[in-house]
């Protein structure tokens, strides 16, 4: 006779197999369940990013650019005078026309350069005015009414007027404070040799020396 056995055992046994595969599937359910929640979260948190109600307003189509100061004069950089072997009383009238095109407006300064030791002997004037003569030509041109604006020795003006910082101010016409755009001046220079015999040199010439005559713009 086979051994049974003991009571109980099956019994046991099955209540084992089963707590362990239900167990087993328990936990499976849960695993799926957690899965189904997350997804289900992540379709909710899809839609609401996508679904978001929205609006824009925008200032379109700007720019910043700067503005410009530009002088220029109608010498195109060639001399106004070369005067040699000049004697007392020997004198040269040239023109020249300065324009300002800059969009800012501005202050336009003159200043010559410095000269030799002749140049206390030589008198200048300088008389601002309007018209269109032909550079170095005074021919069409018109004094303003105020008249020469500088009388004196060439190099007392360089002397004076030498850059800038100390430049000689004039404006257009005679009420005018400044610059702006498309104003014009035609300026006058009268150079004159006074009768002294300190001018006379003797075995060496005096000279001046080549010089600029700058007219310089900067805004205000």
């Amino acid at each position: 006779m086979g051994m049974r056995p003991p009571a109980g055992i099956d019994d046991i046994c099955t209540n084992f197999e089963s707590a362990t595969i239900g167990g087993v599937l328990s936990r499976t359910r849960k695993a799926l369940a957690s899965l189904a929640v997350v997804g289900m979260m992540g379709a909710v948190g899809g839609w609401a990013t996508w679904s978001a109600f929205s609006a824009t307003t925008a200032s379109s189509n700007n720019s910043f650019a700067a503005g410009t100061v530009q002088v220029a004069d109608n010498s195109l950089g060639s001399f106004m005078y070369q005067v040699s072997n000049a004697k007392p009383g020997d004198s040269v009238t040239k023109c020249i026309k300065v324009t300002y095109s800059g969009t800012l407006d501005a202050a336009v300064k003159l200043y010559v350069s410095a000269v030799g030791s002749v140049g206390q002997y030589i008198d200048m004037t300088i008389t601002p005015g309007s018209g269109s003569p032909t550079f170095p030509g005074c021919t069409g041109f018109t004094p303003d009414s105020g008249g020469a604006i500088y009388t004196g020795t060439l190099k007392s003006f360089a002397d004076t007027y030498n850059s800038y910082a100390n430049g000689f101010v004039d404006n257009p016409g005679t009420t005018a404070t400044k610059w702006v755009a498309n104003d014009s001046v035609v300026y006058q220079i009268t150079l004159t040799l006074q009768d002294n015999n300190n001018a006379n040199g003797g075995s060496s010439a005096l000279t001046t020396g080549s010089h600029s005559f700058t007219w310089e713009a900067r805004n205000v």
